[in-house]
């Protein structure tokens, strides 16, 4: 009577167990049948799992399947060891080649790349292989690093989104605008004149919220009612800025007329940068950190001095909470997109010598929890929430955050995951002026 030994049976389980992974994953598993398997038992090929097509690109595999615990096994790790003649057969493939090594009863498996392992002299002298339990477990979550390993350029794949609902907050800020703005007749027809008659009269509260257009000065405020009263002559009308934003010519004058009010609303706290076109909060008077509660309620730092190392009582620079912003008007209804971004200076003032450097060493290490949490405490901020600052008008009415749900997202792991860096890569331990200032701005998920 013939009879099938329980090695071939746990082997025979094995391959089972990395078929049905494999289907998990989306891709295709082929099955080398026969006897004639010098070290390959089957091949992945790679799929689009939302167009079904085949993206050409193959890793082999070899499995090792057993009940038993592997060499050294414990609840961390394990090792393997490699016959010589199976290494050198692996490390002549012109294809990623893995060692899945599983146990089928309790549904449980791991992998490691051979070519990358045994690169190392001194892994393919001893022959063995170790695994780390929780970082190579060979399971659904593993079909990223498969596409990065077979496809390295992202030539063949794209992230996939499934089919689920996932909610999602926009940078967008709902705005309500004021109904009226006015206009009244001027002779001036270069804004900084009309800032030197404010300057001329002995104000101290400038207005800088004004367009000069064919005579007119127009502003959200009557003119008389402000210092630039001293600028215009003659009756004031009102404007309905529903015309304004109707008129794709007048639409660029709500528009600029829409940034000089938020620059206004904010001038209290912010300076403005002309040369970056950004509000950024300003220094304090003795120069101490500032911080105001962000959206989470706990404290966010818009101002930081940063002291040299070898002389702690010199300021090396200041850094300070920013914003780039646009202005956009959908389906009848105002927002402001916000960009949230960073400045710095010498003494909380002048420019850095190294803005340049310090903005591209940030934007290296800003993720998404802390770009995320940036933009809501300015959010809260321009909404003037109770307890954020001291409470200021403002000639907009900011609402919150645009909030929708998606029916499909895509796995963060897939998109997210960088196929230029490896496990080894350094870079983000690289120094920056604000490498420890990351959390003051982390958002709980």
């Amino acid at each position: 009577m013939k009879k099938i030994g329980l090695g071939s049976h746990i082997g025979d389980s094995g391959v089972a167990l990395i078929h049905q992974m494999v289907n998990r994953m989306g891709f295709v598993w082929h099955e080398r049948t026969g006897t004639l398997d010098a070290g390959i038992d089957g091949e992945i090929e790679l799929r689009d799992p939302s167009t079904g097509e085949v993206a050409n690109r193959v890793i082999f595999v070899q499995s090792k399947a057993s009940d038993r615990p592997f060499p050294g096994e414990n609840d961390q790790s394990f090792h393997y060891l490699c016959k010589q003649a199976d290494i050198d057969y692996w490390m002549s493939a012109d294809n990623p080649v893995l060692l899945i090594c599983s146990h089928p009863q309790t549904g449980e498996a791991w992998w490691m790349h051979i070519q990358s392992w045994f690169a190392d002299p001194s892994h393919r002298a001893s022959g063995r292989i170790d695994f780390d339990k929780r970082t190579q477990s060979f399971d659904h979550s593993t079909s990223h690093r498969l596409l990065n390993l077979a496809d390295p350029h992202g030539h063949a794949h794209v992230a996939v989104a499934d089919d689920r609902q996932e909610s999602l907050t926009s940078n967008l800020l709902k705005v309500t605008i004021p109904a009226l703005l006015y206009r009244a007749r001027t002779t001036i027809t270069d804004p900084r004149e009309v800032i030197t008659q404010q300057q001329e009269s002995g104000t101290a509260d400038l207005r800088r919220d004004f367009i000069l257009r064919r005579g007119y000065l127009h502003s959200w405020l009557p003119p008389q009612e402000t210092t630039l009263g001293h600028v215009t002559r003659g009756a004031t009308d009102a404007i309905e800025t529903a015309e304004w934003a109707s008129d794709p010519n007048r639409q660029r004058w709500l528009v600029q007329l829409l940034n000089y009010a938020l620059q206004r609303d904010v001038n209290v706290d912010c300076d403005w940068h002309n040369g970056r076109k950004i509000v950024y909060f300003r220094a304090t008077a003795d120069l101490r950190q500032r911080q105001i509660r962000g959206a989470s309620g706990r404290a966010r730092s818009v101002f930081h001095p940063k002291f040299k190392k070898n002389k702690p009582e010199e300021i090396s620079y200041c850094k300070h909470a920013a914003l780039e912003w646009k202005f956009l008007q959908f389906g009848g209804e105002w927002y402001c997109a916000l960009s949230p971004t960073f400045h710095y200076t010498r003494d909380g003032y002048r420019d850095s010598l190294f803005l340049s450097e310090y903005l591209t060493g940030i934007k290296q290490l800003d993720r998404n929890p802390a770009v995320c949490g940036h933009t809501r405490m300015w959010a809260t901020y321009l909404k003037g929430d109770e307890g954020v600052l001291v409470p200021r008008e403002t000639i907009l009415t900011y609402g919150n955050l645009l909030d929708f749900t998606a029916n499909r997202a895509i796995d963060d792991a897939s998109w997210l995951a960088d196929t230029r860096e490896t496990d080894t890569d350094d870079s983000a331990s690289k120094e920056s002026p604000d490498a420890d200032e990351l959390a003051l701005f982390e958002v709980k998920q």
